[in-house]
This record gives structure tokens, sequence and C-alpha cells, in this order.
């Protein structure tokens, strides 16, 4: 699987490129997912439930068909939130998700859905400002997205 990621932020992805592990699979490119020609796009469902339809999901990432011709993939990937429990009327993270990052969990769903769906040679782009991960300051959550693309990488 080709793995795209993109910001218009070039710190931000000199960062990234840090941090990701080197690999053929993955390439850093300083545009918009518009100009990258992937298969699927991953973006936060801030974004995509209005535009492609979907619910909030914490079980699974869902991948969407997008008929909008607006310019971006065939498909649009929204992750799925880490799960949930409902105790006494309070939500919280469940315990065997507690130390999980929310990046690491996001990443490695998302991938496993489109490889799942459309095999290994599926390309894929994650839009770094559309997944709210654009952050040039922020280290922990591109080590968090590494993690996840190492476990992916060596399924």
């Amino acid at each position: 699987m080709k793995i795209y990621v993109t910001s218009l932020q070039q710190s931000t992805l000199d960062l990234w490129s840090r941090l990701l592990p080197e690999s053929m699979a993955i390439e850093f490119a300083n545009q918009s997912s518009r100009s990258v020609r992937a298969d699927a796009l991953v973006i936060s469902g801030v974004w995509a439930f209005d535009r492609y339809g979907g619910t909030p999901n914490r079980e699974a990432a869902q991948i969407l068909p997008n008929s909008r011709d607006d310019g971006l993939p065939e498909w649009i990937v929204v992750p799925p939130f880490r799960p949930i429990v409902e105790r006494d009327g309070e939500f919280s993270i469940r315990e065997d998700f507690e130390q999980i990052s929310p990046a690491y969990y996001a990443v490695l769903q998302s991938l496993r859905a489109v490889k799942g769906e459309f095999g290994d040679s599926a390309s894929v782009t994650l839009d770094l400002p559309m997944l709210g991960m654009d952050d040039p300051r922020d280290e922990s959550t591109p080590a968090s997205v590494a993690r996840a693309i190492e476990v992916f990488l060596s399924e």
C-alpha cells in the first residue's frame, strides 16, 4: 500500500518525515490532498459526515463513497474514535484503550479498513489538516502515527 502524508506546512512535513519510519510506502507532499492521486483520503468525521454521509463510529473506520466530483479521491475514510463505556451516566474511554493514543488507533484502523476493502495495491492519503494533525510543534501525534504505520506495515 502506498501512503501519502499531505500538509501545506513544510515545517509539519519535516517533523513527520523525521518521525515516521523510512519506507518506500510513505511519501510526503507539501500540497493539498486534491493534488495527490490516491484511491482513498483519510479525514476527520468533522469534515466528512456533512459532505459524504456516515455517522460517528467508535468501533471501525468508515469508507464512504465520494460522488461529489470535488477533486478528492473516490473514497473517503473516516477514522474511528477510541471505544467508550458508560458507567452510572458517565462516559469514559474503555479501560483497555486508555493507554492507546487516539492518533494511533485512528490511523491504524483506517489503514486496515482500506487494505481490507481494496487490498495491498491501494493508495491512501493522510491529510494532516483535515485530520487535525497539522501542528509543527506536536511530536506526540506523528510518533503515535509512526507506531501505527510500523504495526500496519508489519502485518
